[in-house]
């Protein structure tokens, strides 16, 4: 049996320099509190972000920055009894993300951390030669079974590859798709009644998360994709429509069987600076709107969720700095409202720090 290797993807084709060219950004969450009519802002959550000298996301990290009262304070007895500070932190992080890019800055690869440098999973993706995604698979390393090494002649570490087996008169017989040097799909095929290769068989090792693979029309438009699960199991589909102007219509999502469970349809208002989502439930009922305002410069500038009678449950304002780029969000829960002093008090403030 003959092997070609066709296909690998490994760190020299990344640029990475070792100093990083711009700061981190900063997104930090607070959460709103009144009581007896004064209005506190507590800091919750925050997100940071660093950016290598090209401008892309090489990694990002979420704090919280709140303690459990019981794992903050204790009961000291004796001589100076009371309830003393036990333990303190500015922030902790929780989970934090890391991204390989490729020059153009596609992103082929993130890895997601949690506390202790612990891997939850590593994720993948492919672009075809235009730069759009085919292809987006999930595992998690610590349950991978099935190791297969690629051979690199540049000697560097290899990201994904994809080795071809043929047999001796050059049919095709198998496709191996590995990731991090391990076997995560086989795709095994036999030879039709024309003596061309069909699918036989698709091997999905067991470490396997998830899997997406991705379809685009003659114009680049994503119409397509279908998901699927643990060994290989559809999860679901979804199909995609666009206008003459290439905005996005419509988004179908189909179950494992391939019925509608979710239709989403955009309607864009031009002379009003508006857009509309309207979400649909399997018997096309209207389940929820979401209506955007935009601003004259076509930036989102107000976001309120609706239900089925058209009553604003949600709404969420955006602001602008001097350089075009959102500074604050302000989330508010027009089901629980809240107004002091005739004004109303959000219940999330999202403000972005840029250095």
């Amino acid at each position: 049996m003959l092997i070609v290797l066709k296909l690998f993807v490994c760190l020299s084709f990344l640029y990475i320099p070792s100093i990083y060219g711009n700061k981190p950004n900063t997104i930090k969450t607070y959460h709103v509190f009144e009581s007896f009519g004064t209005v506190t802002q507590e800091l919750k959550n925050s997100i940071v972000m660093n950016y290598d000298s090209r401008g892309f996301l090489i990694d990002s990290s979420i704090y919280t920055h709140t303690i459990p009262l019981h794992e903050k304070y204790i009961y000291v007895s004796g001589p100076n009894e009371g309830l003393k500070i036990k333990r303190s932190f500015s922030k902790e992080m929780i989970l934090s993300y890391n991204f390989i890019n490729d020059k153009k800055g596609n992103r082929l690869c993130t890895t997601l951390f949690g506390t202790g440098d612990s891997i939850y999973w590593r994720e993948f993706q492919k672009y075809d030669i235009n730069n759009k995604i085919i292809k987006r698979i999930r595992y998690n390393p610590e349950e991978a079974i099935n190791p297969d090494m690629m051979e690199d002649s540049t000697n560097n570490k290899l990201l994904w590859g994809e080795s071809y087996f043929y047999d001796s008169t050059g049919n095709f017989l198998e496709c191996k798709e590995l990731y991090d040097n391990y076997a995560l799909v086989i795709t095994r095929f036999d030879l039709d009644s024309s003596n061309r290769a069909k699918k036989l068989n698709e091997y999905f090792d067991p470490s396997v998360i998830y899997q997406t693979i991705f379809f685009h029309d003659e114009k680049g438009h994503l119409i397509q994709e279908a998901s699927t699960g643990k060994l290989g199991q559809m999860i679901e589909s979804k199909t995609y429509e666009y206008d003459i102007l290439g905005r996005r219509t419509a988004t179908t999502i189909y179950n494992k069987k391939g019925e509608i469970k979710e239709i989403f349809n955009t309607l864009y208002d031009d002379d009003n600076f508006k857009t509309f989502d309207y979400y649909s439930d399997t018997l096309i009922k209207l389940s929820s709107l979401k209506e955007v305002l935009l601003d004259h410069k076509g930036r989102k500038y107000i976001e309120a969720i609706l239900d089925s009678d058209e009553r604003v449950l949600e709404k969420n304002v955006y602001y602008y700095d001097i350089h075009g780029r959102i500074s604050e969000v302000k989330q508010y829960d027009l089901i629980r409202r809240r107004i002091t002093r005739d004004k109303e008090i959000p219940i999330k403030v999202n403000i972005y720090d840029y250095d």
